[in-house]
């Protein structure tokens, strides 16, 4: 949809420096070439990935309509939730198994808790589906709930497969099998709501979901394909210890995704009823959660492009590194997050009247372009953070900052939604809670590459 002329001008500049960091990090590696070609694979990949997953979103927001949008937004905060334990913190434990044993032991293991782990989600979350709906305060999210749950083994295994490719240095299977995924259900989700223009609104808001099922188990079958032509799926049996330590090792990060998608969740249940209460109508309450979670934050994520890329391959780089390069390197991606950041909020601000009229027609919504404009920063330099703490094995430094940060934004978007302020009250409260998160995290990054500092002064 967006051409690279018409679309982001300061996206340039923001690649260029993660591609600095990419190198940076490289040089400092024995193994330096392959991170930068993997960090160039997965930048042009993610590129791809979220061009056509924008796409996608125009093409919800103008056949679904804002009120369905808005139904499938709040689905979707519950779907995140139930596939947090398979997708959180599988990838990096496996990844970092794979390349410390070089084997594919990680793979069958990690593949073998995936399908247990699904086994006692999905009866679950199936049976829960219409208490979860009702706390949502919408039972039009019953029928999206249950479209989705099906692919908590599917995203679960593509999880663990991708983890032990990035543990391979293999990034172009991964890449090509999350093409293929957005790529289908493009197209899945265009065919089903063209073809059936009559569906009442539940039925319109759980189409992605049908559309993801069948887009997610062509990729997983695409990446294995990719992987046996290559002679990279070896046959192992599933190791219990090793099913144990990738348990453990995930168990930080997996927490820490859970809490930001509980405060997702709790602020798409929230905010409705909190505009309802500041004088709003209901259905256009629902219909103002769509716009800000399924059009506004999709295009703020937009610079995670650049530092999505540089993260995934900087976070076993940095668990190689020591001392000075420890700190160099960190603040290479640091300063590469901050460029993206600041790009990113700038092209969002010129180009709000451009993206609210022309993208999505609705120009009421270039305000609150404006308005969270600040929130791509926030988003870029937390990512960064995360890199770091991830590659030093310290995920769980990041849980208090996370929770103050949740607390606060609840806190604020119970009191400001409410107010005149309506939706832009609720776009504040977040970047208020983001910011005391990224705060947090900073001291704990700090902290982290201090004392890393002091193990090694030499530099390793």
């Amino acid at each position: 949809m967006l051409k690279k002329s018409g679309g982001f001008p300061a996206a340039g500049g923001a690649e260029a420096a993660a591609g600095r960091a990419a190198r940076f990090i490289g040089g400092l590696l024995s193994k330096g070439q392959s991170v930068r070609r993997q960090a160039t694979v997965l930048t042009c990949a993610n590129g791809l990935v979220r061009a056509l997953g924008f796409a996608l979103h125009i093409l919800l927001s103008r056949l679904l309509g804002a009120e369905a949008l808005g139904v499938m937004e709040l689905s979707h905060s519950a779907h995140m939730l139930s596939i947090a334990p398979v997708t959180a913190g599988l990838p990096l434990a496996v990844s970092r198994l794979t390349a410390r044993r070089g084997d594919g032991a990680p793979l069958a293991s990690g593949r073998s808790l995936a399908l247990r782990i699904s086994a006692a989600l999905i009866p679950l979350w199936a049976l829960a589906a219409p208490f979860i709906a009702g706390l949502l305060g919408d039972g039009r999210t019953l029928l999206p709930l249950w479209a989705f749950t099906p692919c908590i083994a599917l995203l679960g295994l593509s999880a663990v497969y991708n983890g032990y490719c990035y543990g391979r240095g293999l990034a172009w299977p991964p890449a090509l099998g999350t093409l293929t995924e957005q790529g289908l259900r493009f197209l899945l989700s265009a065919a089903l709501l063209l073809s059936l223009p009559g569906l009442t609104v539940a039925a319109r808001a759980a189409v992605p979901g049908l559309a993801a099922l069948l887009a997610e188990g062509a990729a997983l079958l695409l990446t294995r394909r990719l992987l046996r032509r290559q002679n990279a799926l070896p046959r192992c049996a599933p190791e219990a210890g090793l099913r144990r330590e990738i348990l453990r090792l995930s168990l930080p990060l997996t927490a820490s995704r859970l809490l930001q998608t509980l405060l997702r969740a709790a602020l798409g249940a929230l905010l409705p009823r909190r505009l309802v209460a500041g004088g709003m109508s209901g259905p256009a309450a629902t219909a103002a959660l769509g716009m800000l979670q399924g059009m506004v934050l999709p295009v703020l994520f937009l610079p995670g492009i650049f530092t999505g890329a540089v993260g995934m391959v900087g976070a076993p780089a940095i668990a190689r590194l020591q001392g000075a390069r420890l700190r160099a390197a960190a603040g290479q991606l640091f300063a590469a997050s901050l460029a993206c950041g600041l790009a990113g909020w700038a092209a969002i601000r010129l180009l709000a009247g451009f993206l609210a009229g022309t993208l999505y027609h609705l120009p009421r919504l270039a305000p609150l372009f404006r308005a969270a404009a600040p929130l791509t920063l926030l988003f870029s330099l937390q990512q960064a953070a995360g890199t770091v703490l991830s590659g030093l094995g310290e995920q769980k430094r990041a849980l208090l900052p996370t929770v103050a940060g949740a607390a606060l934004t609840l806190y604020l978007t119970y009191h400001w939604a409410a107010s005149p302020l309506g939706v832009e009250g609720a776009v504040w409260a977040l970047m208020a809670g983001r910011a005391v998160s990224l705060l947090g995290e900073l001291a704990e990054v700090l902290r982290a590459t201090g004392s890393a500092g002091r193990a090694a002064p030499s530099g390793g």
